[in-house]
């Protein structure tokens, strides 16, 4: 009657608009609602303040009138049942119970709890009864067993919530009913051998859920004994299961997990045969070994593919993929001007051996980068990129990427417009794309080592929302290096280090050094000290004096130790420590200060990663030979 009241001035309503009328019409049925949800709301929360508060009885009284009014609440039932064990009081607890389990008799729960009650009150013998009758009494309904064996965890016993699932198989005569349950169970205790056996029957079931197996399977397998119970279970399995793939592929897997390339391959090989895929599945291998930096591996595994035949499909591309693994393994770690000149003739050589074409655009562009960075032939890396951007069979990312790589030739080089020009060209071409994102923020930065400060921060700030977190954290950097430095009126410094910075891109690492070093004398404890501490690292690093450039990283660290490049400088550290020094105790230091220190940084993932291998996380683990 109220609501029709409300709505009696038709002429009212036709005064004011729509959207004013539908706010009024939400508010007038919002204080319609019944007094009695508002009522209940507030003694729900009148309730549990007694009951944090500790004053059990004011607490239960209301928990009673509430439960009453709604008996399946099991948020109101397990409170009112809190409140009596507080109170100490067993048979209200126990009257409780029985009210609950007549209510609804066929929840097994409320028996388990009436057990649970009388071992609190001490009476073990009849708690144990309760329960021995409960086991005995497994029904044959998939969905009472789980709640069952719900209620037992619940109450914190999981040994016999995994009792319940075992018996309730052999109630329903299915052995590999629960596994996914009794998996999860057995690796809360601790139990490896019981974990993997069930993780397996889940994969018998249903292939589609490796994946998910996998990652449980990573997360509780810690040591070399527990990778070596998964090992000898997949072996079995497959004796058993020969026509089960995704054992083999477990197991594959399995080997990965420990850098164990070598013992993964006669099961790629089984696959092979049976596939008929000729060497994809091993150069698939390969390929995971090069992601994780295991290059001496991943060689090993392409002159499998090698010794396959020169007939097979695959052998130039694993000859070519093996270049390009020895080449990362060389320019990562220490390297003379002769091991250059030396990759530079293989790179020729097999560019002799299978000609040049889009077949062997890899080994092209890999040629390229090399005459670029490494032996500054700069024409001669020009040549070859404009030669791959003039195959227009080539997927379209690469020859993008080429264009990428070309622009950053042509900053080498001093030519900047051109370089601006093909950055433009692929932000074109992929503007929705995470590779046109990278192509924006290149020209922006191109734009800030030119002096043009605004128009670059405009464009970085727009990818501080990029898809990749680094092209973001990038654009975040280098945004805030601009605004952190235009505060006053003089953009002398920032200017002077931005041309520093295109210099040092060009290694032309005196000219570089030089401006930052008139920064430092002109405009003394300047805002940019620890940046031009971190370009005076990436110097020292170009001149392959990386104890120097650890040293002012070092420095940095000490005196800027909270500001935004400190977490990129112990990651740089602990990278060439790592890799130039070859100093893994104090590398796996250094990453582990990072991921203490710098929890939030954007390198903690990669660190942990890097740490765990180098640690061995008592898997034996070893970086490439």
């Amino acid at each position: 009657m109220q609501f029709f009241q409300l709505l009696g001035s038709l002429s009212y309503f036709r005064s004011i608009n729509m959207q004013k009328f539908l706010v009024f019409l939400l508010l007038s049925l919002g204080l319609l609602l019944p007094v009695s949800t508002w009522a209940q709301k507030t003694d729900e929360q009148l309730a549990g303040q007694y009951l944090s508060a500790g004053e059990f009885r004011k607490a239960a009284d209301i928990y009673e009138k509430l439960l009453n009014k709604n008996s399946s609440s099991i948020f109101l039932y397990d409170n009112l049942l809190n409140c009596y064990l507080k109170l100490k009081d067993e048979e209200e607890a126990l009257r409780l119970i029985k009210k609950q389990s007549r209510r609804y008799d066929v929840n097994p729960a409320y028996r388990v709890d009436q057990a649970w009650v009388l071992e609190e009150f001490g009476k073990k013998e009849k708690a144990a009864q309760i329960r021995k009758d409960l086991l005995a009494e497994i029904p044959s309904n998939p969905s009472l067993i789980a709640e069952l064996s719900l209620a037992f965890q619940k109450r914190g016993d999981k040994s016999l919530a995994i009792e319940t699932y075992l018996k309730g198989r052999q109630v329903l005569r299915n052995n590999l009913i629960f596994s996914s349950e009794l998996g999860g169970l057995y690796a809360d205790l601790g139990k490896t051998k019981e974990t993997v056996e069930e993780y397996l029957n889940v994969l018998f079931e249903d292939e589609r859920q490796e994946e998910q197996v996998q990652g449980l399977l990573q997360n509780y397998l810690k040591n070399a004994a527990e990778y070596e119970i998964c090992r000898q279970a997949l072996l079995k399995r497959i004796r058993q299961h020969a026509d089960k793939i995704v054992y083999q592929e477990m197991l594959i897997w399995l080997y990965v997990q420990k850098n164990d390339y070598a013992g993964a391959i006669p099961f790629v090989k089984q696959l092979e045969r049976r596939n008929r895929t000729e060497g994809r599945q091993l150069m698939d291998l390969a390929y995971l070994a090069m992601a994780n930096s295991r290059f001496d591996d991943a060689v090993f595994v392409l002159n499998e593919v090698v010794a396959m035949g020169t007939d097979k499909p695959y052998f130039a591309l694993a000859k070519q993929t093996a270049l390009e693994a020895r080449a990362k393994k060389l320019l990562t770690g220490n390297y003379q001007a002769a091991d250059l000149s030396d990759l530079e003739q293989e790179y020729k050589l097999m560019l002799k051996e299978f000609g040049e074409h889009e077949g062997t655009a890899q080994t092209i562009r890999d040629l390229a980068w090399l005459e670029a960075n490494y032996l500054n032939k700069l024409q001669e890396s020009v040549n070859h990129y404009l030669f791959l951007t003039g195959l227009v069979r080539l997927d379209k990312r690469f020859l993008a990427n080429c264009k990428l790589e070309l622009a950053e030739v042509y900053i080498l080089k001093g030519e900047v417009w051109d370089a601006m020009l093909l950055f433009g060209q692929v932000d074109k071409d992929f503007s929705e794309d995470p590779l046109g994102q990278e192509a924006r923020y290149r020209n922006a930065r191109l734009s800030f080592y030119m002096g043009e400060f605004e128009w670059a921060k405009a464009q970085l700030d727009v990818l501080k929302t990029a898809t990749t977190q680094l092209i973001s954290n990038n654009a975040m950097e280098l945004s805030l290096l601009i605004q952190e430095n235009m505060v006053d009126s003089n953009p002398e410094p920032l200017r002077l280090f931005s041309a520093a910075s295109l210099l040092l891109n060009r290694h032309l690492y005196k000219d570089a050094e030089l401006r930052l070093d008139s920064i430092s004398t002109l405009f003394p404890g300047h805002a940019l000290s620890d940046d031009i501490l971190f370009k005076k690292a990436q110097i020292r690093a170009g001149e392959s004096n990386f104890p120097a450039a650890i040293a002012c990283l070092d420095s940095l660290l000490s005196k800027h130790g909270q500001d935004i490049l400190a977490d990129n400088a112990l990651f740089q550290m602990a990278e060439w420590t790592e890799f130039k020094l070859q100093d893994k105790t104090a590398a796996s230091k250094l990453y582990e200060r990072l991921i203490l220190d710098y929890g939030g940084s954007f390198f903690v993932s990669e660190a942990r990663r890097r740490y765990r291998v180098l640690r061995g996380d008592d898997l034996n683990q070893q970086e490439s030979h």
